[in-house]
């Protein structure tokens, strides 16, 4: 994957709300479709939401959505493995929102659980 550089990470509008002295780990560029449940919880009929993701890294990844989640919020998300026909179940914590201004959606940054 490529690494992105400050200028890639510097030029988008989520970059504003991430204070880059708080990351642990280089982020690498991965657009690829995810799917998630909001809850977590452990209701087998749950709706699940897709999304996009923007990066990852070895701590969390940002993900572009149309479904509003909120700060602290737990959800199980399914990352698919390039390459592969598999997917990657997990859980992450919502660390921020940012909605988007020209279009509908929002940026979601998330902190891997496991």
């Amino acid at each position: 994957m490529p690494r992105l550089t400050n200028y890639h990470v510097g030029r988008a509008s989520m970059a504003k709300g991430i204070d880059r002295e708080r990351r642990e780990s280089e982020r690498y560029g991965l657009r690829t479709k995810v799917m998630y449940e909001p809850s977590a919880g452990l209701d087998l009929k749950e709706k699940v939401h897709a999304g996009r993701t923007i990066n990852i890294s070895s701590g969390g990844f940002c993900l572009k959505t149309e479904t509003p989640l909120s700060q602290s919020q737990i959800i199980r998300v399914s990352i698919p493995i390039p390459k592969v026909n598999a997917m990657s179940p997990t859980l992450a914590e919502v660390c921020w929102v940012e909605g988007l201004k020209k279009q509908k959606g929002y940026w979601v940054g998330l902190r891997f659980l496991l």
